[in-house]
């Protein structure tokens, strides 16, 4: 692991204690320990349990995007690749999954401008499934407000995945842009990743993984309900459609915030939902939101933190990769327009 990366994450976990630091501070620490006291610890594998799904469902996702562009790879590879690549969650904007591309390479040898695009069609397609999820949601509390800034959202994603299905439209945004002096070089590239973008949000594959994603986001949702439960929350339909909404709507702001892991984002909307539709205390809110965050985000940074300690040499020589090598590695021959 390059130097400048190391520090990224060591900085990212630092910060992450502050953070936890300030919020428990500002909650009353000892109210906080108070309702982590009174909270039912045998629920915690029902929880791991729900958050766990998230992860293996992903998996799966990711294998099978894998064969959708071309990449021939065992299941084993992939789900080691997937692991390292979750540790790269606590780099700013994510940017570091990018590497999961350049392990792809290493052990394949397919060009990371193949492989990249399925890094981004993960964050749009979970952004989508988290959109959705919030919205169902929100039947148990309606917010109009929110509800229209969903279906915004959800009309900009709809429009960005049409226009990359018209295919003739695409190809020839494509030859324009190869027509412009300092587009040129990247060109091919662009061919490349429009290629894996195309096969990635065709009708079929797109609603095979957004279905995944719901599963994936929706298992993490009702474990973020088991929380509330055990913090005092009725046992009802309500509470676990509006924990599906406040996880789902939290981790997209999170992802907006774009600060390593969502930091601070999460835990700040988290912690306003469950006050305002709990009407729990701060200190309470603020147990279940850190309580949440640690059966999932920090459960996947261990997992992560674990493969990289098993499987480093995957990412060997990664000191020289930066999101730009996504676009500078043997592309392809360009598609013709019809």
């Amino acid at each position: 692991m390059s130097q400048d990366l190391r520090r990224k994450l060591i900085l990212s976990l630092v910060g992450a204690l502050i953070l936890y630091i300030i919020l428990a501070l500002w909650s009353d620490w000892q109210e906080v320990q108070s309702a982590l006291r009174s909270f039912p610890w045998q629920w915690l594998p029902l929880i791991v349990g729900l958050a766990l799904i998230n992860y293996v469902v992903r998996i799966f996702r990711w294998h099978w995007w894998l064969g959708l562009v071309g990449v021939t790879i065992s299941r084993w590879d992939s789900t080691r690749i997937f692991g390292v690549g979750s540790l790269m969650v606590m780099t700013p904007g994510k940017v570091g999954e990018l590497l999961k591309a350049y392990m792809v390479k290493n052990v394949t040898g397919t060009p990371m401008s193949v492989t990249a695009p399925i890094i981004v069609t993960e964050r749009i397609i979970d952004g989508i499934a988290m959109l959705i999820l919030a919205s169902i949601g929100l039947i148990a509390f309606p917010e109009p407000r929110a509800q229209l800034v969903a279906v915004a959202l959800l009309a900009a994603f709809a429009a960005g995945i049409v226009v990359i299905q018209i295919r003739p439209l695409a190809l020839r945004a494509l030859a324009f842009a190869h027509r412009i002096p300092f587009v040129r070089k990247f060109s091919d590239q662009l061919y490349a990743i429009y290629e894996s973008s195309y096969s990635l949000f065709r009708p079929s594959p797109l609603l095979i993984a957004l279905s995944l994603g719901i599963i994936a986001w929706g298992t993490s949702g009702l474990a973020f309900g088991v929380v509330l439960v055990g913090f005092g929350a009725p046992m009802t339909w309500e509470t676990f459609f509006m924990a599906v909404f406040i996880f789902n709507i939290s981790t997209v702001i999170g992802a907006v915030v774009a600060l390593p892991g969502g930091l601070g984002g999460f835990e700040g909307s988290a912690v306003f939902w469950v006050v305002r539709l709990f009407g729990m205390s701060t200190a309470t809110a603020t147990a279940s939101a850190l309580m949440i965050r640690f059966c999932t985000l920090w459960l996947n940074v261990a997992i992560g933190f674990v493969s990289f300690l098993l499987w480093h040499d995957l990412l060997a020589g990664a000191e020289n990769v930066d999101r730009k090598s996504a676009l500078a590695l043997e592309p392809p021959s360009q598609p013709t327009v019809d």
